[in-house]
């Protein structure tokens, strides 16, 4: 795990990033409401584009947020890159037993919290990291090249009027510039094709090995709405139909089975997210113990620990099932009294891996099996 980090290209190697030439004509300094009345434009572009007339207003109902969404994202992406490197540079110098406890304590603490995310990332490894990682990086290489374009492409002031280009543009033509733009600065289009492929490929496999592992935990949910359903919908149709109105009766009895559908997948996922939890605690103390142990054999402590037969023979001690079992009853615990929940300030470090898991949970649900809905 710990030479995880982008492998060396063997016959596909990336040119260095393009220097882009300077812009023509004047730079300018951008005002802070540009970025936001440029995003404005863009879906504004966007929705004229759009051949359903209900998806364009709600694209154009809910511009403020998605503009504001757009602008967090841009300060908030980059400081999320950066904190992750620096955690990665000092991971990925550690010796290999401090690795193995370190990965042993993620399982045992959060492999219930994140149950989806970890099961994806072991089936990335198995479906082939390595390729993973240089797919990875030929989309990061040529997104960087495209994101230097943008930056240059809003400082233009061809005009010489002391306002940035984009900004005096209307939105269909700022749409089909910054999108020739794009096109532009991407040296490798083919090969940022394969790699999309490919790693569309590995999404799919993915998902469809985490389908298999958790189809239990959809039939499951499946198996209590139609236990309960008949019930629920006696009891509560008549009045959510009254509540609605003559209008929109017809709406009552799919919103009830859908809403009995969330409440049934929430409980399936906390089942599964309990029992996940026991189980990650076991293999993480069991991974911590195994690791601290051979640390300390390496670095000839381990004779120094009291309580300990010498010589040291694993298969009579009990050294390491006593770890193992202690580390596994302080993560289960740890995760059962915060509700499964990270607490701060770990949360805000574990963002982005909580979005995920959110989102795999869902992609699960909703594709593992056909007519999911159908309640």
């Amino acid at each position: 795990m710990a030479n995880m980090g982008f492998s060396q290209l063997d016959d596909t190697e990336l040119p260095a990033p393009a220097v882009l030439p300077p812009p023509a004509g004047g730079v300018v300094k951008r005002s802070k409401t540009a970025d936001s009345e440029r995003i404005a434009k863009l879906i504004d572009a966007v929705a004229t584009k759009v051949p359903d007339e209900r998806v364009a207003q709600c694209l154009t109902s809910t511009k403020p947020c998605i503009t504001a969404s757009v602008k967090a994202l841009r300060i908030v992406v980059p400081i999320y890159v950066k904190v992750y490197k620096a955690i990665w540079q000092v991971y990925s110098k550690l010796p290999i037993n401090v690795c193995s406890m370190l990965i042993g304590l993620v399982l045992a603490f959060f492999g219930g919290t994140y149950v989806a995310s970890l099961a994806a990332l072991s089936a990335f490894q198995q479906f082939g990291w390595n390729k993973v990682q240089v797919e990875l990086q030929v989309v990061w290489e040529q997104l960087k090249l495209v994101q230097q374009a943008n930056e240059e492409d809003n400082m233009m002031d061809e005009d010489g009027d002391g306002v940035a280009d984009v900004d005096q543009i209307a939105a269909n033509e700022l749409a089909q510039r910054k999108i020739e733009m794009a096109m532009k600065s991407i040296t490798e289009p083919a090969r940022l094709q394969r790699a999309f492929g490919a790693l569309f490929s590995a999404y799919l496999a993915v998902l469809a090995t985490l389908r298999l592992e958790f189809a239990r935990t959809t039939a499951f949910a499946l198996s209590i709405v139609e236990m309960v359903s008949l019930t629920v919908l006696r009891a509560v149709l008549p009045a959510v139909t009254a509540a609605l109105g003559q209008e929109l009766a017809h709406w009552a009895k799919t919103i009830i089975e859908t809403s009995l559908f969330f409440v049934a997948i929430i409980f399936a996922w906390l089942i599964q997210t309990i029992i996940s939890a026991f189980y990650s605690g076991l293999r993480g103390g069991k991974m911590f113990a195994d690791a601290l142990i051979q640390e300390l054999i390496d670095r000839d402590l381990l004779d120094k620990v009291p309580f300990v037969q010498k010589p040291f023979d694993p298969d009579e001690s009990y050294l390491d099932e006593v770890i193992g079992y202690a580390v596994a009853a302080a993560g289960f615990s740890f995760q059962l009294f915060n509700g499964f929940q990270v607490p701060f300030p770990l949360d805000i470090l574990f963002l982005p891996l909580t979005i995920l898991e959110w989102f795999l949970k869902i992609q699960i649900s909703w594709t593992s099996s056909p007519g999911t809905m159908q309640v």
